[in-house]
C-alpha cells in the first residue's frame, strides 16, 4: 500500500535555539547508520584504497583558540544594545566563532584545526523588522559591515565576516524571527518570519492540513529566509522546484527602511521587484518576512524504483516522465557509479537494497540486458488522489516497457528522506575518517545533460591523475522540469594528508572549468558566496552585472550589506 502523506513529512529537527557543537555541521536530524557508514568506507577502500593519513585527529580544544578582541568600542556596544529588546548583543568568543564560519568541507577543515581566518566582531539578535533596520543604520553610522545569518550552513562562504573595507563586522542573526504569521487557507498563502527553519515551518503547516512541499537537502538546519536569499531549489518536479516560484511577497529591511512587497502573483503586470531579492544573499537587504504559496497535503503518495540498462535509457525515462501530462512529484536518476554506491551501502538493509540483491543474479541481469557496470537507477513517485497516482504509475510502466527497464517495486518508506537529507552529515562523518567528499551542480537543458555528464567527471578525473589522488565521481539528476534538470557530481577521494584543502580546491575548480567550457552555469543551489562569485560574474558580465550593482547602490549606498559576496568587489 502507498505510504500516506504524513510519511512524506520529514521529522522535526532540534529547536532553532539549540546551538550545534562549534566544529560540526549540525545536530540531530537524519543520518546514516553506523552500519551504512562502515559499508561505504569498505566500498571506497576497495575501490580507492584507504586514506594514507588515517582518521583526522580530534578538533582542537575551544580553549586553545585565540579570539581577537571586538573592534567595536564599549560605548558603541552600549548604543547597539539600547536599540534591541533584551539588549541581545554578544561579543562572547564561541558565539562569534559559530557565526563566523559556514559548514562546507573547507570550513569544517578550518574549524577542526582552529584555523579560522576571520571573526565577526559582534552577533546581534533583533526581534522585529524595525530592530533590523536600527542595526543597519547603526552599522552605516559606524562604518561596519553587516552579515545576515539564518541557519549558518552556507558551504560557499556566504556568511564569512568579510569587512569589505569597513572598520568591522556585525553578524545579524535571524534566530528570534521564527514565528508563523498567518495562513490564508482559501488563497493557499502562508506568511512566516524569515528565520523559521524548515521542520518548524512544515510542522505549523501540517497542523492546518497544508505543506510548502519544499525540501532542499539542507532542510533540517536551514531557514525560509535563507532559501529565498540563496535561491534554493528543491526536489520537486516542474515549476515549483525553486523557491522563487513559491514566493508571493517579501518584507525586506534595508538601510533606507522597510520594503513591503506584498500580494505578488504570476498575474501582476510589470517587473517583479521581489525577484531582485531572491538569490541576492543579503547583499541588497535582509529578508525578515515572506509570503509563500502552499499546497494542501496530498491524500496519498507512492514511490517506485526501477533499473535501466544504461545512462541513455535512464535519462530518456526521466525526461519522458517529466514532460508527460501526469508529472511525478519525485524524479531522480543515478548513473552507474552512484547506483553501485547506493546498492553496496544498503545491501543489508530491508527494502530496496535487499530486494535488489536477491534479484540481481547474473542470469537475471543477462536476461534483462542489465550489467552492473552500466545499469542506472531511477526513483520516481506521485502524490495526489488515488486516480492521479494510478495514472502516473500506468505511464511509468509504459516507459519501462519501451526502454527495457526493470521494476524494483516500492522502496522502504524512509529511503528518499535518508538520501536527500543525509549528505552533509555523511560528508562530515567521512571527513573525520580521512575522506574528501564534496559536490558540484549545474542546471542544463535535456539536450545538454549527457555531454556534461561525460565531460565534467572526465575533467575532474584528469586533475586527480595530476595530483596522484584516487578518485570516484558519481553523477545523479534531479530538479526535473519540461526543459531540463540539475546534474549533481559527487566526488569521493582519500584526503591528501599534506594539504587536503588544496586537493579539494583543485578538484572542484577543475569541475567548474569543465562546466564553463561546456557553456553551463554552476548550479549554486546553496548560494554563490565568495566561492563562486567569479563564475557568476562571467555568467552575468556586462549589462546584467551593472544592473545588479546599480540596484545595490540604490538600496545600500555605503555597501555595508554582506560585502564581497555574490558580486565581485
Amino acid at each position: 500500500m502507498p505510504p500516506n502523506a504524513s510519511r512524506e513529512a520529514p521529522p522535526a529537527s532540534p529547536s532553532p535555539a539549540r546551538r550545534p557543537q562549534w566544529w560540526r555541521w549540525g545536530e540531530g536530524g537524519i543520518v546514516w547508520s553506523a552500519e551504512r557508514l562502515d559499508r561505504l568506507r569498505d566500498y571506497l577502500e576497495h575501490r580507492l584504497g584507504a586514506p594514507s593519513g588515517g582518521p583526522l585527529p580530534p578538533p582542537v580544544p575551544l580553549s586553545s583558540l585565540h579570539f581577537p578582541p571586538s573592534r567595536l568600542r564599549e560605548d558603541e556596544l552600549a548604543e547597539l544594545r539600547q536599540s534591541l529588546s533584551l539588549g541581545a548583543v554578544s561579543v562572547e568568543g564561541e558565539e562569534r566563532l559559530v557565526h563566523s564560519v559556514g559548514r562546507g568541507y573547507l570550513d569544517l577543515l578550518d574549524l577542526r584545526s582552529g584555523k579560522v581566518r576571520q571573526y565577526t566582531d559582534a552577533v546581534v539578535h533583533p526581534a522585529t523588522a524595525e530592530e533590523v533596520v536600527a542595526v543597519l543604520r547603526f552599522a552605516e553610522a559606524h562604518d561596519l559591515a553587516v552579515i545576515p545569518y539564518g541557519g549558518g550552513t552556507s558551504p560557499t562562504g556566504g556568511i564569512d565576516p568579510d569587512p569589505g573595507g569597513h572598520r568591522g563586522v556585525i553578524t545579524l542573526s535571524l534566530g528570534r524571527l521564527i514565528d508563523p504569521l498567518g495562513l490564508d487557507s482559501t488563497s493557499a498563502l502562508a506568511r512566516f518570519q524569515a528565520g523559521i527553519r524548515g521542520p518548524e515551518l512544515e510542522k505549523s503547516l501540517r497542523a492546518e492540513g497544508f505543506t510548502l512541499a519544499f525540501f532542499p537537502g539542507s532542510f533540517e538546519h536551514t531557514t525560509l529566509g535563507g532559501w529565498i536569499a540563496t535561491g534554493r531549489g528543491s526536489d520537486a518536479v516542474g515549476r515549483d522546484r525553486e523557491i522563487r516560484h513559491l514566493v508571493r511577497g517579501l518584507t525586506v529591511a534595508t538601510p533606507r527602511g522597510i520594503l513591503k512587497l506584498d500580494s505578488l502573483s504570476d498575474t501582476v503586470p510589470g517587473p517583479d521587484p521581489a525577484g531582485l531579492f531572491v538569490g541576492s544573499e543579503g547583499t541588497l537587504g535582509v529578508i525578515v518576512e515572506a509570503s509563500v504559496a502552499v499546497h494542501r497535503q496530498p491524500g496519498s503518495s507512492a514511490y517506485r524504483a526501477a533499473l535501466y540498462p544504461d545512462w541513455a535509457s535512464g535519462l530518456e525515462a526521466v525526461r519522458t516522465l517529466a514532460q508527460g501530462p501526469t508529472r511525478p512529484s519525485l524524479l531522480r536518476l543515478l548513473d552507474a557509479a552512484a547506483t553501485e554506491v547506493l546498492l553496496e551501502c544498503r545491501r543489508a538493509d530491508p527494502g530496496l537494497g535487499a530486494r535488489v540483491r536477491e534479484r540481481l543474479e547474473p542470469r537475471f541481469l543477462e536476461m534483462r540486458h542489465l550489467e552492473e557496470g552500466t545499469m542506472t537507477l531511477v526513483l520516481h513517485g506521485w502524490q495526489g488522489s488515488e486516480a492521479q497516482i494510478s495514472e502516473g504509475e500506468r505511464r511509468a510502466r509504459e516507459v519501462r516497457r519501451e526502454l527495457k527497464g526493470v521494476d524494483l517495486g516500492t522502496p522502504s518508506p524512509d529511503l528518499w528522506q535518508q538520501e536527500r537529507f543525509a549528505f552533509a552529515h555523511l560528508q562530515e562523518e567521512m571527513l573525520e575518517q580521512g575522506w574528501f567528499i564534496d559536490r558540484l551542480e549545474t542546471n542544463a537543458a535535456w539536450s545538454e545533460l549527457t555531454p556534461l555528464a561525460l565531460s565534467v567527471p572526465a575533467a575532474i578525473a584528469e586533475e586527480a591523475r595530476r595530483g596522484q589522488w584516487a578518485l570516484l565521481v558519481t553523477t545523479s539528476l534531479s530538479h526535473a522540469s519540461t526543459t531540463g534538470a540539475t546534474l549533481h557530481f559527487r566526488l569521493y577521494s582519500p584526503q591528501d594528508p599534506k594539504d587536503p584543502a588544496l586537493q579539494a580546491r583543485r578538484l572542484l575548480d577543475s569541475g567548474a572549468r569543465a562546466l564553463r567550457e561546456g557553456h553551463a552555469s554552476l548550479g549554486c543551489s546553496e548560494g554563490v558566496g565568495t566561492r563562486w562569485r567569479a563564475e557568476l560574474a562571467l555568467d552575468r558580465a556586462g549589462a546584467p552585472l551593472e544592473l545588479l550593482r546599480a540596484v545595490k547602490q540604490s538600496l545600500d549606498p555605503k555597501g555595508i550589506l554582506n560585502p564581497g559576496k555574490m558580486l565581485p568587489p
